[in-house]
Parts: structure tokens; C-alpha cells; sequence
């Protein structure tokens, strides 16, 4: 509901698109490229960032548009398929996550024979118990 004296503020639509992310170019972590139409956002990674690096993984690629809703790339095994960005679109680029190495941790033999004996009594216990409770025919 409008009041008189109210007044509505509609913001113009860059004609730019943002990226940011770890980029490969040293110039900071965000850029600013001209928009080119309905290109996909590897367009512009490739061409004004200095395209992905080691640690980016293509598929984790998102594009914010203007209006709040955000895409992801499609991953199909042999290529990734980028979305395509609109004008004053954001297109973040997110890092692999590093998975952690398992350390190797040397076997306690002491606790590993003291569980099986342990799961050992307690299955002839049980197999006792059902052998002296049910009926012997």
C-alpha cells in the first residue's frame, strides 16, 4: 500500500558481471567483466579470470543472479555444464574441499583381542541360555 509522499526505487541492472572466488589472476579475489550476451559462466572464468585453477573444482561453480536465485553447475562426469549468466549476475567460484588424509593408527592388540573375547563370551552365553530353556525333544 502506497502512501502519498511514498516513492518506489527500482535500481538499474549492471551491465557487468561480478567474479569472485580464488581466481588465478593476482589483481584480488573479485573481478568485474562487461556482459556478452547469454554466454555461461566458464566464459567468463576462462576469459577475464584467468580461468580455474588447481583448487576450484568446475562443478562447484555458482552464478547468483540479480534477483537472488543462484544456479549451480551441472556436473556429467566427462564435462561440467556452467550456467548461462545474466546482466549484474555474480558468479562465485568455490574451492575443492580437502579431504582429510586418515593417519594410520597403530593396532592396540590388547583391546583388539580383549573385544572379540568379549563377543565371544557373550554369544556362548546366549547359545547356552537358549540350549537349557527350550524344550529338548
Amino acid at each position: 500500500m502506497l502512501i502519498e509522499g511514498d516513492s518506489i526505487i527500482i535500481p538499474k541492472i549492471m551491465d557487468v558481471v561480478h567474479i569472485s572466488g580464488d581466481l588465478m589472476n593476482l589483481e584480488g579475489n573479485a573481478i568485474s567483466a562487461p556482459y556478452f550476451g547469454a554466454r555461461r559462466a566458464s566464459y567468463y572464468v576462462n576469459n577475464f579470470a584467468g580461468g580455474f585453477s588447481k583448487e576450484n573444482k568446475k562443478s562447484n561453480t555458482i552464478v547468483v543472479y540479480p534477483n537472488g536465485i543462484a544456479k549451480k553447475s551441472i556436473n556429467f562426469g566427462l564435462f561440467t555444464l556452467s550456467p548461462k549468466v545474466k546482466k549484474g549476475a555474480t558468479i562465485k567460484i568455490v574451492n575443492k574441499v580437502e579431504v582429510a588424509k586418515h593417519k594410520k593408527i597403530p593396532l592396540d592388540w590388547n583391546k583388539a583381542i580383549e573385544s572379540t573375547m568379549l563377543k565371544m563370551t557373550a554369544v556362548l552365553t546366549l547359545w547356552l541360555l537358549f540350549d537349557k530353556v527350550a524344550p529338548q525333544q
